[in-house]
């Protein structure tokens, strides 16, 4: 290369670092919970963004499905409810001090159950639900207790956590084929692979 070309090089560079600096974003992020569409939508929003939260409920929707249709109703009235009461709760009481390798434990555990394919009664995977409900229910509802939305955005996030864990649950019961089984136990392994990850991210 020859130094005749240096120069070029340099404006170049400079061109590059110009450009990126001006598609920087100049706000940035983790949860989006402010979409200026009110409450219902901010909740919902915040949901939509937790794939921490959005997992274990695929995982769950997937255990009660293959468990059968009693597991499935279960999970799709229980979830939700636990889910709208201790979100209320965690907006009166605001957030817990708790470290952030606690996220983990829903999808390890449930990601776990379904890799596993174990057997348990109804009640049990209620128990399940009312347990994840009420540990994710009261972090969202402290959180939007932080940002003062009102009881509208337990609603909204409670309302899509209801669509999905119908939609997962009705589809694996519906599902014929043979080589379902096999394909969703492997999505459970996954599951707790990220539970994993997640825990390793939050002992860092």
């Amino acid at each position: 290369m020859t130094e005749a070309g240096a120069p070029g090089r340099k404006r170049v560079r400079a061109a590059l670092a110009a450009a990126g600096i001006l598609a920087s974003p100049a706000d940035a992020g983790a949860h989006l919970v402010n979409t200026g569409l009110g409450p219902v939508y901010d909740g919902v929003a915040h949901f939509a963004m937790s794939p921490e939260v959005i997992l274990p409920i695929i995982a769950l929707g997937i255990l009660a499905g293959l468990r059968g249709l009693a597991h499935a109703r279960a999970s799709v009235v229980i979830l939700p409810t636990a889910w709208v009461v201790f979100g209320f709760v965690g907006m009166l009481l605001g957030p817990l001090a708790v470290s952030p390798a606690y996220e983990s434990l829903p999808l390890l555990m449930l990601g776990g159950l379904v890799a596993t394919d174990i057997r348990m009664p109804a009640w049990c995977l209620a128990l399940l639900a009312i347990l994840f409900g009420a540990f994710e229910g009261y972090n969202f509802g402290s959180a939007y207790f932080a940002i003062g939305d009102g009881p509208a955005a337990v609603i909204g996030s409670a309302g899509l956590v209801f669509v999905l864990i119908t939609l997962v649950s009705a589809a694996i019961l519906k599902a014929k084929w043979n080589w379902t089984r096999i394909a969703m136990r492997v999505v459970g392994s996954w599951t707790a692979a990220s539970g994993m990850l997640l825990l390793g991210w939050g002992l860092r």
